[in-house]
């Protein structure tokens, strides 16, 4: 719905289908960025300590992704892929298949969301199953605490509760796990994916969980996966929507944990958040078995693979290489787990150490009595705004998930305004 601002409304008008009033206590509207900066209609300058939504990873006024888009658009603004081909697709395709975090993952299939990259995963997993004589196969292994999208094929796999009953989301053949946080929950979550291996198409997992508060999965748990999605051939489906180009410290984060997923799928930073654009990696095996049935995957959509989105996506993969980005994520996120954790006596027991990898990290904040509510942690969440620091909220506390091209200087900015936050923390 359109905002609007008009005599007295406090709220534009998408308020009544989001959880904005519980965010912001008046309506705020960006109008500019540079960097990791953004200033709002008053001219308030903000550190974007969430990179827009964990996806403007080059900062938000990168001239080589701008001059790449207004090239392109020059040549040809649009080119479906339904029956052709065009050169940005193609490029971009070869790139991705060069940087795959696995071997055997040579094919690319566009769309425009990590969503809906979840839901032609999902399509991909499950008539997989088919065309390879186990038509028995149609469940899919997910985690409790994951976040993989709102479409619904996502949301059917999310295990984050979204009101899937009240939309009459179909949870019938999707088998939800523990999330595996330690290695009792690994090997419970493990026993429960082999109980139903029978009937598995495929296992759906983040290699680490953002929205979710950022919660860092046991090894034993990947480890253990990996052991049996290959002994199965239960298909293994990396969701790197959150993890991928950089954020975690290496490329995608399922370099981190060893996994050799099936198929990838990729959004967010894939192209720093400048167009709508989403790629799943599929596995030589599982597109050879569409190949050799002559069957096809009919799904798709319209801005799929658009021209300007990927030359977009060329062009951030020549900033996240030229300038560094992966190693520099690495690097100033051990500066920021360690400075946030130097500032952790000032919250009187009531902030935990930063999890996560690289430049995604979360702050967990705890109450007398557990976790702390949501008007908590969205007033946690304000203070850090009237501070000129924009983090995100989570039902666990806080995210840091800036973009990549943060300084030194920025980190510290962070840490200073999570000391003052870290004083003034009383939770119940």
């Amino acid at each position: 719905m359109i905002p609007h601002h008009g005599a007295g409304a406090e709220y534009p008008l998408w308020h009544p289908m989001t959880p904005m009033a519980s965010y912001l206590k008046a309506p705020v509207t960006i109008t500019g960025g540079s960097g990791a900066r953004l200033f709002d209609e008053e001219g308030t300058e903000y550190l974007s300590a969430n990179a827009a939504l964990w996806n403007v990873h080059c900062g938000f006024d990168e001239p080589r992704i701008g001059d790449a888009i207004r090239e392109q658009l020059d040549s040809l603004p649009y080119g479906t892929l339904f029956r052709f081909a065009h050169e940005p697709a193609l490029q971009l395709a070869r790139r991705l298949v060069e940087l795959a975090p696995a071997s055997g993952l040579t094919r690319v299939f566009y769309g425009t969301s990590g969503a809906s990259g979840v839901d032609a995963a999902l399509k991909l997993a499950r008539r997989y199953q088919r065309l390879v004589g186990r038509p028995g196969r149609a469940s899919v292994g997910a985690l409790a605490d994951s976040y993989h999208g709102t479409l619904y094929g996502a949301l059917s796999v999310t295990g984050e509760d979204l009101g899937q009953d009240e939309y009459a989301v179909d949870r019938s053949t999707v088998v939800h796990v523990p999330t595996p946080l330690d290695a009792e929950t690994a090997a419970a979550a493990l026993e429960r994916l082999r109980e139903r291996a029978d009937g598995l198409a495929a296992v759906i997992v983040e290699p680490i969980l953002g929205s979710a508060g950022v919660l860092v999965p046991h090894q034993d748990f990947f480890t253990g996966l990996g052991e049996l999605c290959r002994s199965r051939d239960i298909l293994l489906i990396a969701d790197e929507v959150a993890t991928g180009f950089g954020r975690t410290g290496t490329m995608f984060c399922s370099e981190q944990f060893g996994l050799e997923p099936d198929l990838v799928v990729l959004s967010k930073g894939i192209n720093s958040g400048y167009l709508p654009l989403s790629a799943v990696l599929v596995h030589e095996r599982v597109w050879s078995a569409f190949q050799e049935r002559e069957a096809s995957l009919l799904t798709g959509e319209t801005q799929a693979g658009n021209p300007l989105a990927c030359a977009a996506a060329l062009a951030t993969l020549e900033v996240i290489e030229d300038d560094k980005l992966v190693a520099r994520a690495a690097r100033l996120g051990a500066e920021l787990s360690a400075a946030i954790t130097d500032a952790l006596p000032r919250a009187r027991g009531q902030a935990r150490e930063p999890v996560g990898r690289g430049l995604m990290l979360g702050v967990h904040l705890q109450g007398s009595g557990g976790l702390p509510g949501m008007d908590e942690v969205n007033a946690v969440v304000e203070r850090f705004r009237s501070l000129g620091v924009i983090v995100h909220p989570s039902e666990r506390g806080f995210g840091l998930l800036p973009p990549l091209v943060v300084t030194e200087d920025d980190i510290g900015t962070i840490a200073e305004a999570a000391a003052r936050v870290f004083d003034e923390l009383d939770l119940r």
